[in-house]
């Protein structure tokens, strides 16, 4: 499932990624990407909704 994960950057700005969590790794989510990995400081997530669900799915899990 992919998720839109809305990421706090050094600035101060909000940065939003799209991609499929692939877990947790000394503090930072791991992210698959269109055309790379990236990791995320988990503290810097500030919010994010699951793309690819049906009305009744909700928010989704991200850490889950």
């Amino acid at each position: 499932m992919r998720f839109a994960i809305d990421i706090l950057d050094e600035a101060g700005n909000n940065r939003i990624y799209v991609g499929i969590p692939l877990g947790i790794d000394e503090g930072k989510l791991r992210v698959q990407l269109k055309d790379r990995e990236a990791r995320f400081d988990v503290a810097r997530i500030t919010d994010w909704c699951q793309i690819d669900r049906s009305q009744s799915e909700g928010r989704g899990e991200l850490l889950g």
